[in-house]
């Protein structure tokens, strides 16, 4: 049971991860500059 938990925590990390670096990578080959909790930054 805490082994399936640990495996779901992880992927979720991972895939909230990837997201988030994708959002940066496409937001920044826009060319707009974004703060930390991605929205642009003024």
């Amino acid at each position: 049971m805490i082994k399936t938990l640990q495996i779901w925590l992880a992927i979720f990390v991972i895939v909230s991860l990837y997201f988030y670096g994708l959002d940066h990578f496409i937001m920044s080959v826009q060319g707009l500059p974004l703060n930390m909790d991605l929205t642009p930054a003024q």
